[in-house]
């Protein structure tokens, strides 16, 4: 006869599946959010791009803003770059 206080093989295995699909929803939710935080920054950084490429365009009069303003949007441009050519390395179906 078996112990009552001994799990049971049939259990002891539902225990194991349960906690392993519990672990594989909660890294699954983890990496949804992450993902969803990068393309929010994606889409920050590409606005940013386009606002600094439309305040480079209104302020080339002014010289001296022209150059700072030339230096942030090459910053800028040269993150958006990174971001997609990361982008197309993890996912190299876009």
């Amino acid at each position: 006869m078996t112990n009552p206080s001994e799990p049971r093989s049939p259990d002891s295995l539902r225990y194991f599946a349960v906690t392993v699909l519990c672990i594989a929803v909660l890294l699954g939710s983890y990496f949804v959010h992450l993902n969803t935080q990068v393309d929010r920054q994606r889409e920050e950084a590409a606005e940013h791009l386009a606002l600094c490429k439309q305040v480079e365009r209104v302020a080339s009069a002014a010289s001296s803003n022209r150059i700072e303003l030339s230096q942030t949007c090459k910053q800028l441009r040269g993150q958006s770059m990174k971001s997609l050519i990361q982008r197309s390395i993890d996912n190299p179906s876009l």
